[in-house]
């Protein structure tokens, strides 16, 4: 694998065509406000890890997560506004002491604009998935499921909502498409992930954006969007490798 791209220094002023989204109309512009190059360890990061075995660096450019159950890792900082998270992500073969899941491709997820019920910051949790479903959240598990589904899921804080997806065969719930290379993770190949939360508009009433290289996956309007919360990335029974991480906001 190449060495890591750089990222430019926050505060720099981007061009919209850079997403190739066209979310972001003029004459507002995009402006980076938060990155992580990964070499100083996790210290803008919050860890929750089921198992006590899960190994966790940030350094020399890369986030490397290795774990043999669930994992969810927060980004410190409440995002809210129109704002984007972009990174990049590799796929690994799950790690040996994930036992009977050991060498999988597996679960490159993650939670957005998650807030508690009463809109306070997400409180700890054991990293277990199950613990989650009371926290209201947008959630996407990319390549889960042994990299069977792909799905979009709004939790409300009492249900876990599928909102669109796509699955393997019998797995598959009603409506969902079937599993394309798109909506697959790809063995060592670096996949640059796009999350866009906006304020709907007269003109445009999608608020949720995610996409997979350059492949919208997943869009959304709902009536009452959920706009600010707190971002994780969540996996389990995996390793990724994560690069290049960047907020950037429409200003």
């Amino acid at each position: 694998m190449g060495p890591a791209v750089r990222l430019p220094l926050c505060g720099l002023i981007l061009s919209a065509p850079l997403l190739a989204l066209g979310w972001c109309e003029a004459p507002r512009k995009l402006e980076q406000i938060a990155t992580d190059d990964f070499r100083a360890g996790l210290t803008r990061w919050r860890l929750e890890a089921e198992d006590a075995r899960a190994v966790v660096t940030a350094e020399k450019g890369v986030l490397d997560i290795a774990t043999p159950a669930g994992l969810s890792l927060w980004w410190r900082e409440p995002l809210s506004g129109d704002y984007a998270i972009r990174l990049t992500a590799v796929a690994l073969p799950a790690p040996a002491s994930a036992g009977e899941h050991a060498g999988r491709i597996s679960d490159l997820n993650m939670f957005w604009n998650a807030l508690e019920a009463d809109g306070s910051e997400p409180y700890p949790r054991s990293g277990k998935f199950g613990g989650y479903d009371t926290l209201p959240t947008y959630y996407v598990g990319f390549g889960a499921n042994a990299n069977t589904t792909t799905r979009l899921r709004h939790y409300t804080g009492s249900e876990r909502r599928l909102i669109a997806g796509f699955a393997d065969g019998a797995i598959a719930e009603p409506h969902e498409a079937p599993m394309t290379p798109q909506t697959r993770l790809q063995l060592g190949k670096p996949l640059t992930v796009e999350i866009v939360s906006r304020h709907p508009t007269a003109d445009n009433a999608v608020h949720l954006r995610w996409r997979a290289g350059s492949n919208e996956l997943f869009t959304r309007a709902d009536a009452n969007p959920r706009l600010h919360g707190y971002f994780a990335l969540r996996t389990t029974a995996s390793r990724l490798q994560i690069r290049d991480f960047q907020i950037l906001q429409c200003r």
